[in-house]
């Protein structure tokens, strides 16, 4: 295992499985968060489609267990970080700390 490259992650990563929209401009593409951590996530691609290295993407969660039925979907500014053949890493976007805690509450990536 390469150790070097886990030392340079700044946040624990926390298998989840969640399904997800993700939004380049105004289009949507259906995916999977196959990891979380409060500063990004490593996103499964579904529709065959793949995000250019750099882009910005919005990534929504409709959160299942939400008990009001009027909760909006958990909405997330990102940017891709790394592009591989059936997945994409994501970093969030800055400033948005109270939807990133939300989103790692709501998928069971809290302990």
């Amino acid at each position: 295992m390469n150790t070097a490259a886990l030392e340079l992650r700044r946040h624990e990563r926390h298998n989840v499985l969640c399904a997800v929209t993700l939004a380049p401009e105004g289009q949507a593409h259906e995916g999977y968060i196959l990891d979380l951590s409060p500063g990004g996530a490593r996103v499964d691609l579904t529709s065959g489609w793949t995000p250019m290295h750099g882009a910005t993407l919005r990534l929504l969660f409709e959160d299942p267990a939400a008990d009001d039925p009027d909760c909006e979907a958990i909405a997330l500014d990102t940017q891709v970080a790394w592009v591989a053949t059936d997945h994409v890493g994501l970093q969030f976007s800055p400033a948005q700390d109270a939807v990133i805690a939300r989103l790692l509450a709501a998928a069971g990536a809290l302990h």
